[in-house]
């Protein structure tokens, strides 16, 4: 599980301080007199939270959705549902019994299985339902309203069900929601929410506004203290730059917003302002192996890997406020801590021999780095190592529509992973198994039997232990072949003023938990 949570006050001198969860430090508990919170977010394309695809889209889930089960520091805590019990191919959910939807409706086992389903269905267009519900199944879901419980079964072993149900995209969504897919799409059916806000009004591309409901009492039962008080007004508002954000939090515009490493030294010396550091996205590469590509040739690959000096890559992308990954996923991720990986050095001389000559198309979004500059790194040395190398820097909402829908567009990626699953299983997804037109999240087409039969194993087994050294397996046989080039997990930075505080529980990227100081 994702855990680095890290406060510091801006009044110290500002350097990046790695706390355990839940420890934070500030130089003021000033209470603002307001019940609204200003924050920023990237444009969603979707409320609709089955349709998630990039940060935002489940940053407004979480905000009116609820889940059945929450991140926190400590493991996972009851959500809509109280207890659970769970084997590789079944999970089965006691819910709660005093949860309503924003109309009045109570959230019953058939409110949640109804959910559950419509996330599930063919041909959605979901890029969520093979994290949660495993490849390859399709799931059967039974409620009984008497009992309270919810059943998930499914064929093919899937042992991260569970954690999956504490994903936004998994949120449950009322009845009036399910009867107006379009409005929910939209944000306009009222009534769909089962969380604690709902949305009051919308400018796209510009403000999304939200209201805490008057009868909402199913707050999670974190086990980490969370101090303050829930605003009763959540605004949202898309920032154009990490410059702008820092201005606007500084002069009094906003309350809480993402910054990046590099304006986070303006709020040096500034009191009551705090900087919270935290697990974001993990990058590697991602090459694409079809046929018209160069990289269906392992030697070519090979030579991408030598050309990459990682520890540069990160002072590049993140200042060194990310950590360069000895695995596929962050440091806290299930099963890295006791990894250990074998992953090539940086070799020029080796690089140049594979790779002079070579052209190649790298696709990757700007959210590596300050506008891209990570992918600016890549291209570069791929570029010293004598290939010649098209960059598409591009927006995350471009990137993925080329990834996913134009495999004919592109040879190398930049992958940025979110990760909530909090698991090896998330990557393992993105490099083996089905193809995107096969249903799965094979991004580039990668067939590495040693890496698919140790993943395969990896979820059939019950014990924790045997399951992380098979996924251990399946990332080194990717990594043998040259498949994949751990890089980066990047830091997420927040800035807050005096009086305003954000937590990520768990590293629960889409479920920040903003409150007014009291």
């Amino acid at each position: 599980m994702r855990k680095r949570h890290g406060v510091i006050a801006a009044s110290l001198a500002l350097t990046v301080a790695i706390a355990t969860a839940g420890c934070t430090t500030t130089s003021s508990t000033t209470s603002p007199s307001t019940d609204t919170i200003r924050t920023t977010i990237d444009i969603p394309a979707t409320f609709d939270p089955t349709l998630s695809t990039s940060l935002p889209d489940f940053l407004l889930a979480r905000t009116a959705y609820d889940t059945l089960v929450r991140r926190d520091a400590g493991g996972l805590v009851p959500g809509l549902a109280t207890a659970w019990t769970s084997t590789p191919t079944q999970a089965t959910f006691t819910l709660r019994t005093d949860a309503t939807c924003s109309d009045g409706t109570k959230i019953t086992a058939t409110v949640v299985k109804n959910s559950l389903d419509y996330f599930a269905r063919p041909n959605s267009g979901s890029t969520q339902v093979v994290y949660t519900f495993g490849p390859g199944n399709t799931p059967t879901i039974t409620a009984d309203d008497a009992a309270g419980t919810v059943t998930i079964d499914i064929t093919n072993p899937w042992p991260y069900m569970v954690d999956a149900m504490s994903v936004a995209s998994s949120g449950i969504i009322c009845p009036a929601g399910l009867a107006d897919p379009a409005g929910l799409a939209a944000g306009t059916a009222k009534g769909s929410e089962s969380g604690p806000y709902v949305l009051t009004s919308a400018e796209p591309g510009v403000k999304y506004d939200f209201a805490l409901r008057d009868d909402y009492a199913a707050w999670p039962k974190w086990s980490t203290a969370v101090a303050g008080t829930p605003a009763k007004n959540l605004e949202y508002t898309v920032s154009p730059d990490a410059t702008a954000t820092a201005n606007l939090i500084l002069g009094g515009q906003l309350d809480i917003g993402k910054i990046q490493a590099t304006t986070r030294d303006r709020f040096q010396g500034q009191p009551g302002y705090t900087v919270t550091v935290d697990h974001f996205s993990d990058s590697y590469l991602i090459f694409n192996e079809r046929e018209g590509s160069p990289f269906t040739d392992q030697a070519t690959r090979k030579g991408v890997v030598e050309a990459i000096d990682r520890a540069m890559f990160g002072n590049v992308t993140s200042q060194d406020t990310g950590d360069v990954l000895t695995n596929l996923g962050a440091p806290d991720v299930a099963c890295v801590a006791d990894s250990k990986i074998a992953i090539p050095s940086q070799n020029v001389a080796a690089a140049t021999s594979a790779l002079s000559g070579k052209t190649i198309r790298l696709v990757a979004p700007t959210i590596i780095g300050p506008a891209g500059a990570g992918n600016e790194y890549i291209a570069e040395a791929l570029r010293a190592a004598g290939a010649t190398v098209d960059l598409t820097n591009t927006d995350v909402g471009s990137w993925i529509t080329t990834v996913v829908a134009k495999p004919g567009d592109w040879d190398l990626t930049v992958f940025a992973d979110l990760n909530f699953l909090g698991s090896l299983a998330s990557p393992l997804l993105n490099l083996t198994g089905p193809t995107i037109d096969q249903g799965g999240t094979n991004y580039g087409a990668v067939t590495n039997d040693a890496a698919s039969a140790a993943f395969a194993a990896a979820n059939a087994e019950a014990d924790q232990k045997a399951r992380c050294g098979q996924l251990d397996t399946a990332v080194q046989a990717l990594i043998d072949r040259s498949d994949t080039l751990p890089l980066l997990n990047d830091a997420f930075i927040y800035a807050s003023r005096p009086g305003f505080t954000v937590q990520m529980l768990g590293g629960a990227l889409d479920d920040p938990i903003f409150r007014i100081a009291q």
